[in-house]
């Protein structure tokens, strides 16, 4: 059986799997290259999604294996993420980089990367 994808509902800023509501909790503190990492390499639970479709009522996620982030986290992430709301993509090779959002849920940390470019 095939589990429902991810969204983020924009109207009420929350996170769901198909219908079901997992995370209301967006993290709001300043996040920082190090939590990201603890997360990433620690023992906590996580879920990656990034996202790849957006409307003004959604966006939609694609879960992405742990296992394959934490492999490609150097070259593909560690240093085209940004934390600054106002960035550049002049500042980063190849116009690109990535922003993070971070979900709390009942039993795992979700972690949103968008790419932009």
């Amino acid at each position: 059986m095939t589990l429902s994808p991810f969204h983020i509902d924009n109207d009420n800023e929350q996170l769901y799997q198909g219908n079901l509501l997992v995370s209301e909790h967006e993290m709001v503190e300043p996040l920082t290259l190090e939590l990201i990492e603890r997360l990433v390499f620690g023992p906590e639970a996580i879920k990656c999604l990034i996202t790849r479709h957006h409307s003004s009522r959604r966006i939609q996620l694609e879960e992405q294996p742990l296992r394959q982030l934490q492999q490609m986290w150097e070259k593909t992430f560690k240093h085209h993420l940004t934390f600054d709301h106002a960035f550049s993509l002049d500042d980063f090779p190849n116009g690109s980089c990535w922003t993070i959002r971070v979900w709390q849920g009942q039993d795992c940390w979700y972690l949103v990367f968008t790419e932009h470019h």
